[in-house]
């Protein structure tokens, strides 16, 4: 069993609707309890209140009625007496009527001398007007007439008639001083009867309240503040099989949901963590490869432009020195190989041999190496379209990948996939405020084909035409070498497909590669930047 001692004194008890608020001064239970108290204390001195007005309405009735009765046998006394009557011996007699009822005050005898009226004889120890005022009156009326009296006294006066003459009055005074004392006792009696009812009842209540109201509700409560502090396993011991056991057993079945859905609601949120943490993983490793390829890219379109520079000076130097090195050996055969003059001429041909293999040797450092390796052109598409979504969301773009799995190619994967990123940065940068981007993958009997279609600004039919020659650009100046696409192409062209395009302008540009499915095998091949 389970008390109030049992709670926290430094944590607040919750409302009854949860929001923490601090309750009233008392506690529920005395609350309750002095409520019951006072309304069953207010049932009672009520009732008794009512019973003692019936009462004192009854003993009031009863002495209005003993006054009437001993009135008028006083007056149907007088009525039979002779006359004449004396004062002293009819004082002796009402005396005997007022010792036989001791709530009669007084009896007096009006008459009337001279048509006024005298008293005649009185049980009063002193003279009275209140007597002859009622008696006047009941003369006068010749009827049963009631006065009031000053104090708690009450009169009542009969008219004495004789042989149909009204000669006098019985006037009949009553005291209400023992009802009164009687009533003021009996509302002292009821006043401390329902001060000890409420003590009683209180202590009675409450020692009822707390064991079969605030017990439970205090465990329930002391169950909740467990739970609020984090203890969810806490739970509310079920005391007796009534409405607040049931309310115990709602709790605890609700308090297991929660605790239920709570560790599954954990298990969810560590999934979704670790998938979080595998996620940031492989975006973590997509901005490493990016950044690889940037730099890729970036050594190839400088590779490129050594290659395009050194191509263009071996050409432009390699004829004139073919001609030279003819015309040195025509010479020298013309001539005696002692001779002074060929011993110079071979010494030119030597060193213009030296030149021309200073060209071959830049010709060979501007060469790459294509490795073939099996490649999943349908992987390698979807890693890439993962790769740039976060640089085509931030630019308004819709990327939308179609593609089904191909057999494996023999390609070089980093250069491919170096290429075709090329085409697809080449249609970001043709839509600066956005549109649509698609990938797609198919394959045919002999080839693999990937398309690249942009929504962007389009290329003029005199550009389109130049597009893969070096050097040229739609990008303002700093922003592109004009390298990209004749890279994109060698690439192409060194792993024996062909790539085309078809643009218009406003609407959108479509690069249209084609990858020979054959798997050579792995072998290393030379190509020219």
């Amino acid at each position: 069993m389970m008390s109030e001692a049992t709670v926290p004194a430094s944590a607040p008890a919750p409302d009854a609707a949860g929001t923490g608020r601090r309750r009233g001064p008392w506690p529920l239970r005395i609350q309750l309890a002095l409520s019951l108290a006072f309304a069953i204390a207010a049932v009672i001195g009520t009732t008794t209140y009512l019973q003692s007005r019936v009462v004192e309405g009854t003993l009031e009735n009863e002495l209005l009625e003993a006054a009437r009765l001993t009135a008028l046998a006083v007056a149907d006394d007088l009525e039979l007496r002779g006359v004449p009557v004396d004062a002293d011996e009819l004082r002796q007699h009402l005396q005997e009527f007022v010792d036989t009822a001791p709530e009669l005050h007084s009896i007096s005898i009006i008459t009337l001398e001279n048509g006024q009226p005298v008293l005649f004889a009185t049980t009063a120890s002193g003279e009275r007007q209140d007597p002859l005022e009622v008696g006047r009156r009941a003369i006068d009326r010749k009827a049963l007439v009631w006065g009031d009296a000053p104090g708690r006294l009450r009169v009542l006066a009969v008219p004495i008639v004789r042989a149909r003459h009204t000669i006098g009055a019985a006037a009949v005074t009553i005291s209400f001083d023992a009802l009164y004392r009687l009533r003021d006792s009996g509302r002292g009696i009821a006043l401390w009867a329902t001060v000890c009812s409420v003590l009683a009842l209180f202590g009675v209540i409450e020692l009822l309240v707390r064991r079969l109201i605030h017990r439970p509700i205090d465990a329930i409560r002391l169950t909740m503040a467990r739970v609020t502090a984090g203890e969810a396993a806490a739970r509310t011991p079920v005391m007796r099989d009534d409405e607040l056991g049931a309310v115990a057993s709602g709790l605890n079945q609700m308090l297991a949901e929660i605790e239920e859905l709570h560790g599954g609601l954990q298990q969810q949120i560590s999934e979704a963590t670790r998938e979080v943490r595998t996620r940031n993983r492989e975006l973590l490793d997509m901005y490493q490869e990016m950044f690889h390829l940037r730099e890729e890219l970036g050594r190839a379109q400088q590779l490129a432009a050594v290659g395009e520079t050194t191509s263009a000076v071996a050409h432009q130097i390699g004829t004139p020195l073919n001609l030279v090195s003819g015309h040195l050996q025509l010479a020298i055969e013309g001539l005696e190989p002692s001779s002074p003059i060929a011993r110079r001429l071979q010494v030119a041909e030597e060193q213009l041999q030296k030149v021309t293999s200073i060209v071959q040797g830049l010709l060979a450092k501007s060469r790459r190496t294509l490795r073939r390796e099996p490649v999943d052109l349908d992987l390698l598409l979807r890693r890439m379209c993962a790769l740039v979504r976060p640089a085509v969301e931030a630019a308004r773009i819709t990327l939308t990948y179609d593609g089904a799995p191909v057999p494996l190619i023999g390609a070089d994967g980093a250069q491919l996939e170096l290429a075709l990123l090329n085409l697809v940065s080449n249609a970001i940068d043709a839509m600066p405020n956005g549109g649509g981007l698609s990938l797609q993958l198919a394959a045919g009997t002999s080839h693999a084909t990937i398309e690249v279609a942009d929504t962007g600004i389009g290329m003029a039919p005199d550009l389109v035409e130049r597009a893969f020659q070096p050097w040229v650009t739609t990008k303002p100046t700093g922003r592109g070498t004009g390298l990209g696409l004749s890279i994109t192409r060698g690439v192409i062209l060194e792993h024996g497909g062909t790539i085309d395009v078809r643009s218009t302008v406003s609407v959108g540009t479509t690069f249209l590669v084609a990858l020979p499915l054959s798997f050579p095998g792995d072998r290393s091949e030379p190509s020219h930047a």
